[in-house]
């Protein structure tokens, strides 16, 4: 049995952003015990291998956590950590996600080294993603705009702007931040324009169900509060059956005591959009409640819109 009060592996995917994001919870778990050796475990994931494909056609965000859960479950480590908008709504049924980290940012971004802003750029121009949630908010907004697939980690997506491979690409205001270059960003969309993926801007720790004691250990660097919101969301995609593919944005968050919850599912090509606001008191189990009846709201009141999409 592991003794996790003397060694804890963290189990992280290779790239510079992930290395940044496992350094981030190794600091937060020395804060509060630092009398315990962290290993840290790059494991690189069929999500950083496939870069020639989008994401869509090979199986989703899924794919950037396949290979850590499957170390998860084979005691190669103790802890997967994840970008929390990574994490499918349903997970190996002999794990558990015990813990969140404070959210950073969960808006998107417009970054172009030729335009001050998404409005200012010309018809025909190219923007790259990979996300079928930020193309078809792209194609609300601008359907005249030409959507490219955009992978690659967060200096390969920069390069490819830098060297005019497209006008622009829409990133994650949170990778940035970790990496340490907001100088990047042109312009940050309003919550509003562009709702988040859920769990953008936080990240998660998965364990073994069974790992009790190592739960206990992690709940001290656990954020509260993003742990409400988050949980929230994911709930909103568990009961639409949403995928990581799905172009779907759910976004929580708490103003005057009541936990607010923001979801939308719109057409891949941005032609129709179904949205939901509803509230709640805050508490993990409300939270989590508000979350599924907004999933069925959705179901019951855009259930063509979702059979097009799902």
């Amino acid at each position: 049995m592991n003794d996790f009060t003397k060694k804890i592996r963290l189990g992280t995917r290779a790239s510079n952003l992930a290395i940044s994001q496992v350094a981030e919870v190794h600091l937060l778990i020395a804060n509060f015990f630092p009398e315990v050796k962290i290993e840290i475990i790059p494991i690189t994931t069929s999500g950083d291998k496939i870069q020639d494909k989008n994401l869509a056609e090979i199986g989703g965000k899924g794919l950037f956590i396949k290979e850590l859960e499957e170390a998860l479950i084979n005691n190669k480590i103790d802890v997967a950590v994840h970008s929390s908008k990574d994490i499918p709504p349903i997970i190996h049924e002999d794990t558990e996600i015990c813990a969140f980290t404070k959210l950073l940012d969960s808006r998107d971004c417009f970054v172009s080294k030729k335009y001050s802003s998404f409005k200012k750029l010309p018809k025909n121009a190219v923007i790259g993603t990979s996300s079928t949630r930020r193309k078809a908010y792209i194609l609300k907004e601008r359907p005249d705009l030409k959507v490219v697939n955009f992978r690659g980690n967060i200096d390969t997506r920069l390069n490819k702007i830098e060297n005019d491979e497209v006008d622009g690409a829409i990133l994650a205001v949170a990778g940035l931040m970790r990496l340490g270059k907001e100088n990047k960003i042109t312009e940050i969309f309003n919550i509003e324009k562009m709702l988040p993926s859920g769990g953008q801007g936080s990240l998660a720790l998965q364990i073994r169900e069974k790992d009790k004691n190592l739960a206990k250990i992690l709940q001290k660097i656990n954020d509260e509060p993003t742990q409400i919101c988050v949980k929230s969301e994911r709930a909103f995609l568990r009961e639409l059956g949403a995928s990581c593919t799905t172009p779907v944005g759910a976004y929580a968050y708490i103003e005057n005591k009541k936990l607010i919850l923001k979801t939308s599912i719109i057409d891949y090509d941005g032609s129709e959009i179904f949205e939901t606001t509803s509230k709640c008191d805050i508490s993990l189990e409300k939270a989590i409640e508000l979350g599924f009846k907004a999933g069925e709201q959705t179901k019951k009141k855009a259930q063509k819109l979702l059979q097009k999409i799902i």
